[in-house]
């Protein structure tokens, strides 16, 4: 929905978007209304269930019956003519800091990401971003404060406003996000983590406004960085206790030649959290059947989505395996590992999923990891595996296994073998990224995703600059930023063009 009017956007900001939430304000302010207008019969307005839908949609530029849109505006502080009419252009001059700020926010995060909202109570200073997972997160909501914010040239300046409100916002057991908005003319929002913001304040003795790099801007890069790492991190510290003890039986699963434990054996996982488990069973699998190899065998992965991909980019047992494989064959033939990404799943996906898979190849790259990439749909069925020619193929799924942790074996019968040389085959004479040098093979991935290389290179720059932790900083201690630093640095130095 491009332009969603004030009267959507004000009832998402305000979580009001069910008829039944609704209603219960609604009655409320007639009964105000009618109190201090001393017109008893505004005390009976209702709205419908199927006139409410209607307006919630955001599309309905109509306008209400005189006694409801008397209780409309009661209830908003907004004229009725500008609560159904398109929300960018009024938002309302009337609206408080931060409640402006948190209005225009929530426009903006309205009409680009449909996978997240803010929203924020009236009379409160702090407001809650709600991000949804779409298939492997769970979805999760951090705190927020908004701020009227000034960019100019390589900085935003953000207003510090009331001091003691923001100081009581950064307090340190909160997650949270300071927003800053910046609407002089196209809204432009930059965003900060809170611990960052709070060490800013400690150090400037919680003077004067808060000076961001231009890294901070909130677009699709920086979204999809907040929208997996927050989601990612909550879940796991919600598992941690749990993981700490089902990695007691990952020995034991380990002596056995294949296993596909259910996630109904723990069903008190999150998706994140089963995602990690599954993730390290493999690693630990793979290297423990490759013991011995001299020469690298050929990978084939499953994640065909940012969302999948993101494991790569946060967890920190992806970052050790992919260094450990490196270093175990330098010197020998090159690593190359396979993708399957269908036009479907990239045209299925935002932009700032498709960033997130961009990059997690691109660390891949940077490890010295030739990556494949084929679009032919019929090949998303394969098994995630390592190949080793004509020996065995070391079979680890965690990614799309459906009702599974993980699914693993080790293969030796000769067709099966023939099938995963064969998609290999295909993956490196059909790969979308073809070319002989990483910045090529990367330039034409950036292509097939739809992203803009130029704007990509440098965004790299300027997150280089700023630090990944800077924006979003991992709590979990299975989770680091180390990986995305070094993603960006490669990127960086790459030609923008030639």
């Amino acid at each position: 929905m491009p332009h969603p009017s004030l009267f959507h956007v004000m009832l998402v900001e305000r979580r009001w978007d069910q008829w039944s939430a609704f209603c219960l304000q609604f009655e409320r302010a007639a009964r105000d209304l009618a109190g201090e207008l001393g017109k008893p019969r505004l005390a009976s307005v209702t709205v419908s269930r199927k006139s409410f839908h209607r307006w919630a949609k955001g599309d309905w530029y109509g306008r209400p019956w005189p006694d409801t849109a008397l209780i409309l505006e009661h209830l908003f502080k907004v004229p009725a003519a500008d609560l159904f009419s398109p929300a960018p252009a009024l938002i309302p001059s009337s609206a408080s800091a931060p409640e402006g700020e948190a209005l225009r926010a929530s426009v903006f995060v309205a009409e680009q990401w449909p996978t997240s909202r803010f929203f924020m109570t009236p009379g409160e200073t702090v407001g809650g971003w709600e991000l949804a997972g779409r298939q492997t997160l769970d979805g999760t909501t951090a705190a927020v404060a908004f701020r009227a914010a000034t960019g100019e040239g390589c900085l935003a300046h953000l207003d510090a406003g009331d001091a003691g409100a923001l100081y009581e916002f950064l307090r340190p057991a909160r997650r949270g996000f300071l927003i800053g908005v910046d609407d002089r003319e196209s809204p432009q929002l930059f965003v900060v983590d809170a611990a960052i913001a709070r060490r800013d304040r400690a150090a400037s003795a919680g003077q004067g406004a808060l000076a961001l790099p231009k890294g901070h801007l909130l677009d699709d890069l920086t979204y999809g960085l907040v929208w997996s790492l927050v989601q990612l991190d909550d879940g796991l510290l919600a598992d941690d206790f749990a993981l700490e003890q089902e990695q007691k039986v990952l020995e034991t699963y380990l002596d056995l030649p294949r296993s596909a434990p259910s996630r109904r054996t723990v069903p008190d996982l999150t998706k994140a959290g089963a995602q990690w488990l599954g993730s390290t069973y493999c690693a630990r699998h793979i290297m423990r059947r490759l013991e011995g190899l001299t020469e690298p065998p050929a990978f084939w992965t499953r994640e065909q989505t940012g969302e999948q991909a993101a494991a790569w980019l946060w967890l920190r047992h992806k970052t050790d395996y992919l260094q450990t494989i490196s270093a175990r064959y330098a010197g020998s033939a090159p690593l190359s590992r396979a993708f399957c990404i269908p036009e479907t799943e990239v045209s299925r996906s935002g932009r700032y999923e498709r960033i997130l898979l961009l990059l997690a190849i691109a660390l891949m790259e940077l490890h010295g990891v030739r990556v494949d990439v084929l679009s032919k749909p019929e090949y998303s069925h394969v098994d995630g595996f390592a190949l080793v020619p004509g020996q065995r193929a070391v079979v680890a799924n965690w990614a799309r296994t459906d009702e599974e942790i993980w699914a693993v074996d080790t293969v030796t019968r000769r067709p099966a073998l023939r099938e995963y040389s064969e998609a290999l085959g295909e993956a490196r004479e059909h790969s979308v990224m073809q070319g002989p040098d990483p910045e090529v093979r990367l330039r034409s991935m950036a292509g097939y995703l739809d992203i803009d290389w130029v704007w990509l290179v440098e965004r790299s720059r300027e997150m280089r600059e700023c630090g990944t932790a800077s924006i979003v900083r991992p709590r979990s201690r299975h989770l680091t930023a180390e990986s995305l630093d070094e993603v960006f640095a490669f990127l960086a130095s790459l030609a923008p063009d030639r």
